[in-house]
């Protein structure tokens, strides 16, 4: 039977609890082994293989203080990291990110991701990079929710991750597999560290492509981690690919049978605006809902003008899929 993973709030933080039921008849160590290979996490995969040019892409990664304290090798940490993740990238979306590292003179042990993100893109703003990574210290926890772990704007080009919470998750093993030999447990240690970090990497990445967060607790886009999730869900695969499109300026893949795209243009002012003209919520709403029911597999192109409001994006991309299209992109517009 597998590890129910409890997380619960306590004192204003998070804090993960095991639920183990051991099978009648077995050993604990018989049992231990057993929930051991359970909860041994899939290889990440890329569903489809990429047929074109595989290109490169440069990420900054800004280290603070207290991540670089806690994290004494981690510039071949994160390189690890980055390595596994391009696994899924270039096989999936044809990218490779290439990773430049910079230490952060930053001291906030206390502050929110929130906090630090919009810290790192006072430091960053991220010109000619695909993405700009701040890396803050972990929490003394073990967290389940991908918002604990890291935060990216969405859509954007900076993004926060924290640290491994390394000292709670080795008590943890220890007291989950205590019959169980050193090099068990280091194992599955490894393994779980290596897909938890790549996996969040991945997450946060998708939001800055414009991806939101997904349904199906075993897609990565799920907000929540989940130590069985190995690809990305369908509907972010749309929405990163043509938002990768985009900024590497590439030709666009055709992914299968053509279906229609609704362009929609958010202005300055945060106007939605179709063929030259506004629309209202009614309106919108009404033209998303026709464009669902003449092919659900309508595309949806969010072109986001210099300066236009965030919150305008969100409510589009919200309203996209209220309506039941899911496949929902937002680029830079004129």
């Amino acid at each position: 039977m597998r590890t129910v993973w409890l997380v619960a709030a306590a004192s204003g933080c998070f804090v993960a609890s095991p639920v183990m039921r051991f099978g009648g008849g077995k050993s604990a160590q018989e049992s231990q082994q057993s929930l051991l290979l359970k909860e041994t996490p899939p290889t990440l995969v890329a569903d489809g293989e990429w047929k074109g040019e595989v290109k490169s892409a440069k990420i900054r990664v800004w280290a603070d203080d207290d991540f670089r304290a806690q994290n004494i090798r981690w510039e071949q940490a994160f390189k690890a990291e980055l390595d596994y993740a391009n696994e899924v990238l270039a096989a999936q979306f044809g990218v490779r990110l290439e990773a430049e590292f910079h230490a952060w003179d930053r001291h906030a042990p206390e502050a929110s991701l929130a906090d630090d993100l919009a810290a790192l893109e006072q430091q960053d703003r991220g010109d000619g990079a695909l993405s700009v990574v701040g890396l803050t210290s972990s929490l003394s926890l073990v967290s389940a929710t991908f918002e604990q772990l890291g935060l990216a704007s969405l859509p954007g080009r900076h993004l926060m991750l924290r640290g491994y919470a390394d000292v709670e998750e080795r008590k943890l093993f220890e007291r989950l597999f205590h019959d169980l030999g050193l090099d068990e447990r280091a194992s599955l240690y490894t393994a779980r560290r290596r897909h938890k970090t790549a996996a969040l990497l991945l997450h946060e990445l998708g939001h800055n492509l414009g991806a939101q967060h997904q349904p199906d607790p075993n897609t990565l886009m799920n907000k929540s981690y989940s130590d069985h999730a190995a690809s990305f869900d369908a509907a972010s695969r749309d929405v990163i690919l043509a938002t990768l499109d985009q900024r590497l300026a590439r030709t666009p893949r055709v992914t299968g049978a053509s279906h229609p795209t609704l362009a929609i243009t958010i202005d300055a002012a945060g106007r939605r605006i179709v063929g030259g003209n506004p629309l209202d919520d009614a309106t919108l709403d009404g033209l998303l809902k026709l464009s669902f029911d003449d092919d659900r597999d309508t595309a949806v192109v969010i072109k986001r003008a210099p300066n236009a409001p965030q919150g305008a994006v969100v409510d589009v991309a919200r309203r996209a899929k209220a309506a039941g299209l899911q496949r929902v992109s937002v680029v830079a517009g004129e």
